[in-house]
């Protein structure tokens, strides 16, 4: 799943004189805090909830249809062999056809579950990867000039990504997420920034 967010890095050239060097004064973002608390994150994991909730419902009702038919064919193939023991033949072979007819419509329900399972799965996928990678783009898109913004404000000759700064900087990440907010976007909640949204699965059992 695309969960990463592209920043762009803010160049700067380091020049140093034979009697001294200049101090680098940078700052840094955290990407998947970034991505994790924006509110358009939680908006788009809990509308793959929802799909996937509605996908299910409809797996649990064939399941319970599946179940159902798999008791009639108990039933009637337990009558055949009830009358059989009681050597009522003749009375045996007239559920035969009707057992034949309840074990291809078990089959064919046990069938049409594994497709819809399979399509749903896909469906989900599809889904996913569309939602969430419109959602990166537009982060690509708006959160670059964000940074640059702030980092100018701050007099920060660079800013990094959290996972490349080992040392040192000016985490700027909050005020990357409030200068969003302030554009009109409105802070996810706190459950919210643990993480990206998991790629949604079905329940098979």
């Amino acid at each position: 799943m695309r969960q990463a967010i592209r920043f762009g890095i803010i160049s700067t050239l380091l020049m140093f004189t034979t009697s001294a060097s200049f101090a680098l004064n940078f700052g840094y973002v955290d990407a998947a805090k970034i991505f994790a608390k924006y509110s358009e994150t939680q908006k788009t994991k809990d509308y793959l909830e929802t799909e996937k909730a509605k996908l299910q419902k409809t797996l649990d009702a064939k399941k319970t249809e599946l179940t159902d038919l798999n008791t009639k064919y108990m039933q009637t193939a337990k009558k055949i062999q009830d009358l059989r023991d009681a050597k009522k033949e003749a009375e045996a072979k007239k559920f035969e056809p009707q057992l034949k007819a309840e074990r291809e419509a078990l089959a064919n329900a046990n069938s049409g579950i594994q497709k819809f399972f399979e399509d749903s799965q896909k469906r989900l996928y599809e889904l996913e990867d569309e939602k969430m990678g419109t959602l990166s783009k537009h982060l690509d898109e708006t959160v670059d000039n964000v940074i640059k913004k702030i980092a100018a404000g701050k007099s920060l000759e660079a800013v990094f990504e959290k996972r490349f700064c080992y040392y040192g900087g000016i985490d700027i990440t909050e005020d990357v997420l409030a200068e969003l907010n302030r554009m009109g976007v409105t802070p996810a909640s706190p459950a919210a920034a643990a993480a990206a949204p998991a790629r949604p699965k079905l329940r098979t059992k």
